[in-house]
């Protein structure tokens, strides 16, 4: 194929579009919370601690998933994989409609989570398997866009739905989508070719070897920086971003949510531009994909850093730049992608994904820990519990931005 018709082939729009909506829905359901905070809180009496626990429960849950997932994929492929586990997705949606309290808010976002854990990682494998190694950075940027869209239609666009229809009957419609999303995947996308030594590989023995990565040397030199940027970007994007333009802000409903659209705009942007920024900038011998991969860290953890000094209004628009730049490491998918072979990619990319969301719920979970230790006033969370949350954000990044750059140093001496 053609290198500038990729896009418009019959095959990756085959792939393409089942997985896009999945993914689509991965992050619009995974960052709802967000616009949603001021509703549960109301409706269901959350504190700061029981609303990041709630929320970040998704995370946890997307990331264990992760695990069978990977055997999943190198054993069966990406289609049968992904079919079934949208089907949870859907029961998650349907509980989280009919939630009556706490227990029942938790159990839906576990669901919820099990049932989208695949979505990215099955589109990575699917393109891995039908597409070549050097289309893989723009095809996974287009992928990753889906995502960064779906994150904004969970900003000011959901925040009318709920207006218009109630969140109960929303949800109850995204149930509907998501089991349109499992039959798109099962009907549409090619069947899988898998190799047949990896058919006969019990799931227990290609689990154990996914475990093996864990002490790979290859997987902890790219793991902590894309873990550090992304925690950031999932723990506010899906919920904290919200809270902060309302509590230190001191934006309404209204106005927070442009802002969490631009948020989530600088997140799609960075999705996209990951992928064609890298292979632009080394076609041009200006930057290499690891050398990209620790620019956007180093320059992620600045504008942390300002927002957390600024810790007011001014600090709003920051984070775009904050969303684009996290989703900019994305690359580290593609470096991580040349370093093993074909039948390890499903595991690896998934141990990837785990490493990333276990962090991801920490952070989110932390952040309420944090201020639920400071007043709330007015029904506001501590202006100062997200400085100094965000200052603990800001220290675990510069940590893992160093770490990356002392690795890359080491190995090049190699």
């Amino acid at each position: 194929m053609k290198k500038e018709n990729i896009l418009l082939t019959p095959l990756f729009m085959r792939l393409f579009i089942p997985f896009g909506v999945g993914y689509f829905l991965s992050v619009f359901l995974g960052s709802a919370n967000a616009t949603m905070a001021p509703i549960l809180i109301t409706e269901f009496a959350l504190s700061p601690a029981d609303l990041g626990f709630m929320s970040s429960v998704y995370l946890i849950f997307f990331g264990l998933a992760q695990f069978p997932l990977g055997v999943f994929l190198d054993r069966y492929g990406a289609r049968v994989t992904l079919a079934p586990m949208l089907l949870f997705a859907v029961a998650g949606a349907l509980l989280f409609a009919a939630a009556e309290g706490f227990a029942a808010l938790v159990l839906s976002r576990a669901l919820i989570g099990i049932g989208l854990a695949g979505s990215l990682m099955a589109a990575f494998k699917a393109y891995a398997s039908w597409l070549t190694a050097d289309k893989l950075p723009l095809v996974y940027s287009v992928q990753s866009l889906m995502g960064g869209i779906g994150g904004m239609f969970a900003t000011r666009p959901v925040a009318i739905a709920f207006d218009i229809f109630g969140w109960r009957h929303v949800f109850v419609m995204l149930a509907v989508i998501s089991f349109c999303s499992a039959s798109l995947v099962w009907f549409v996308v090619p069947k899988d070719t898998v190799r047949r030594d990896e058919k006969r590989g019990s799931f227990w023995k290609l689990l154990g070897k996914m475990f093996c990565f864990f002490a790979d040397r290859r997987f902890w030199l790219v793991a902590p920086l894309v873990t550090a940027a992304q925690s950031v970007m999932f723990a506010y994007l899906y919920l904290w971003v919200g809270p902060w333009m309302l509590d230190v802000a001191g934006m309404d409903i209204g106005e927070a949510g442009m802002y969490m659209m631009l948020a989530f705009g600088g997140a799609a942007l960075g999705y996209f531009g990951n992928g064609i920024l890298a292979g632009w900038f080394k076609r041009k011998g200006w930057l290499s994909w690891e050398q990209l991969y620790l620019l956007s860290g180093v320059t992620l953890t600045a504008v942390l850093a300002a927002i957390m000094f600024m810790n007011g209004r001014g600090a709003a628009p920051l984070w775009g730049a904050v969303m684009f730049l996290s989703t900019m490491t994305m690359i580290s998918f593609p470096i991580m992608r040349t370093m093993y072979a074909e039948d390890e990619v499903g595991r690896v990319l998934s141990l990837l994904n785990f490493t990333i969301f276990l962090f991801s719920f920490i952070v989110q979970w932390f952040i309420g820990v944090v201020l639920d230790l400071y007043p709330v006033s007015g029904g506001r969370f501590s202006p100062a519990g997200y400085r100094s949350s965000l200052a603990v954000v800001v220290i675990f990044n510069l940590a893992s931005c160093i770490w990356y750059y002392y690795g890359m140093k080491k190995e090049s001496s190699r």
